[in-house]
């Protein structure tokens, strides 16, 4: 009898182990996330610039939750990308928990999930310690992308904290394979939020029905 694994609890040796998955490095095979990107409106570029100080306004507050993040960072991004209007469709997804070992003790983090169109899946973790940078959730955002309903498109993720951005590329015929992006910080005095928005537009190209 086949063994049944909680994504909250998924490790990449297991998705290694039991889906023959297979880390693709060419640049040709994660392309959506790589120049030429579509060119961002003046108009959005400087309402982006006031979400990325907004976020920063929170971030000086202490922690910011991952509820914060999506409602200060991914619903904008949502909403240029055009992914709140058909023909696409958003929802939302159950939490999964996760916990590491740092020091001595154990810390408890979350991620919630947002889907778009069951091509692209949104996962934000919240983190109260440095224990979980945003490749603890990589696992869990493939696990999701394997469900997808339609295993012969390429699925995307996007993983992020809050300051720290990385997207994923699932395909999984013949073979199954996985891409990670680089990682997007932001940080004062960079435009990050503008290249998470083209590769968000570029990619909903893609996956339009």
């Amino acid at each position: 009898m086949p063994s049944t694994i909680a994504i909250g609890n998924l490790t990449l040796p297991d998705l290694i182990e039991q889906k023959q998955l297979q880390l693709e490095d060419t640049p040709e095979f994660f392309s959506e996330w790589r120049s030429p990107l579509p060119e961002i409106s003046d108009a959005d570029e400087s309402f982006l610039a006031q979400v990325q100080q907004n976020y920063f306004d929170q971030a000086k507050r202490g922690t910011v939750s991952e509820g914060l993040v999506k409602l200060v960072v991914l619903s904008p991004l949502l909403h240029l990308a055009g992914f709140y209007r058909s023909p696409f469709e958003v929802g939302l997804e159950k939490s999964v928990q996760l916990e590491a070992t740092e020091a001595g003790q154990i810390w408890q983090g979350r991620i919630d999930a947002l889907v778009v169109q069951h091509q692209i899946w949104i996962l934000v973790v919240e983190s109260k310690s440095s224990a979980f940078g945003i490749d603890q959730a990589i696992p869990q955002a493939l696990g999701y992308m394997f469900a997808s309903p339609q295993p012969e498109r390429p699925t995307y993720g996007l993983i992020t904290n809050g300051s720290s951005y990385a997207f994923l590329k699932l395909e999984q015929q013949p073979t199954p394979r996985y891409s990670v992006s680089d990682v997007m910080l932001l940080l004062p005095g960079r435009r990050s939020l503008e290249t998470i928005l083209a590769i968000l537009k570029q990619i909903g190209t893609r996956i339009t029905p």
